[in-house]
This record gives structure tokens, C-alpha cells and sequence, in this order.
């Protein structure tokens, strides 16, 4: 998830190729990206990542969102070399306990947590505009797993969904689960058979 990431994907957009984007963060606040895609009729494929539900997300913001809440629990080393923590002063390897990091909105979880948190932007995104999202971002030495949970309230009902992700082998930042998300929406894209919202 580099600086660099929106102006690689509008560079592709602008030349009319279609582009899947995991680094998410970085398109939140691209809103004139998302309608020069339109504009030159091309695809900007956004996988779920690592969290299960975005498709009842999507569907429950026709009817209209109330409260959303994401949950994100890592083991600690999960948040090595996060600039946000060293500047709190906070050391990973001294957390014994479940640990609240963070409690706050999407765009600050965004900026302060770039490498561990694109989950969060990308249910912002499923909700659309208008919606806030609250982000808590918890370092848990008793976890081995990425952990994601989503509680949403609104006039469809409540929805919670959970997601115990097994941590990819290449990253620890990221989870195996956003890997074959990011292949599964290929392979949705090519095919002519939707399943789902």
C-alpha cells in the first residue's frame, strides 16, 4: 500500500485498461477515479480482501446503513514497523494482553495503519457515501490468526460476520484469505455466471 498507488491505478484507467486494486487505503478519497472508470468504460475491481459480507453490505446500504463496526485483531508482530505506534511509544513485544491500538474512523485507521488495515476501506467503500464507519484495530498475543468482524445495523437488520484468517506465508502483514479474493474476483470478472450481490 504505497503513496503511489492511486496514481498508478489512474495512469491505467486513463489509458482505458481495466485494473484490479488490492491496496484500497489509498483510493478512499479518489472519488473522480471512480468516475473517469465510468467515463471510459473500463473495470476498477476491488476484491473483499480478507473479510467476509460485502455483499450483504452492499445490499443493506439500498435499504439504508445505521451504525457499521469493524473489528481487526492481530497478533502483535502483525504491526511491526508501524510509524503510528512508535510515535505512541507503544512496543509490540511488550504487549501480553489483548491490546486496543486504535478506536477510531475509517480515514485515520487508513493513514496510521497503511499495511494492515485495507479491509477497512474497502467495507467503507461497500457502504458508500454518508456512512461512518468505526474502526478498532486490537493487537492480541493469544491469536494466531487475522481476525476480522463486521457489525452493521440497519433497516434490513443486524448482520455480524466473522473471519479467522490464516496469515499469508509471503506476508504476516496480510492474510491468505484477501490473496484468493484477489483471484476469485478474476475469475468472477471472466466469467459470464454471477453468483451473489
Amino acid at each position: 500500500n504505497t503513496s503511489a498507488t492511486a496514481d498508478i491505478v489512474r495512469r491505467a484507467v486513463e489509458a482505458k485498461k481495466n485494473v484490479l486494486a488490492m491496496s484500497v487505503g489509498r483510493l478512499l478519497d479518489q472519488g473522480s477515479l471512480f468516475l473517469l472508470a465510468q467515463k471510459n468504460h473500463v473495470a476498477l475491481l476491488i476484491p473483499s480482501g480478507a473479510i467476509a459480507g460485502l455483499d450483504a453490505v452492499k445490499a443493506a446500504g439500498l435499504a439504508g446503513i445505521v451504525s457499521v463496526t469493524l473489528t481487526s485483531r492481530k497478533p502483535p508482530m502483525g504491526f511491526i514497523h508501524n510509524e503510528y505506534l512508535k510515535s505512541r511509544n507503544i512496543h509490540l513485544e511488550n504487549i501480553r494482553k489483548e491490546t486496543v491500538l486504535f478506536d477510531g474512523d475509517v480515514a485515520a485507521a487508513v493513514r496510521h495503519f497503511p499495511l494492515n488495515i485495507n479491509v477497512a476501506a474497502t467495507l467503507k467503500l461497500a457502504c458508500g457515501k454518508g456512512v461512518e464507519l468505526r474502526i478498532r484495530i486490537i493487537a492480541d498475543p493469544k491469536i494466531t490468526r487475522n481476525t476480522h468482524e463486521i457489525t452493521l445495523e440497519g433497516a434490513c437488520g443486524r448482520i455480524t460476520t466473522k473471519t479467522e484468517n490464516t496469515i499469508c506465508s509471503d506476508n504476516p502483514k496480510t492474510s491468505y484469505l484477501a490473496v484468493l479474493s484477489g483471484i476469485q474476483t478474476l475469475k468472477e470478472y471472466s466469467s459470464s455466471v454471477k453468483i451473489g450481490t
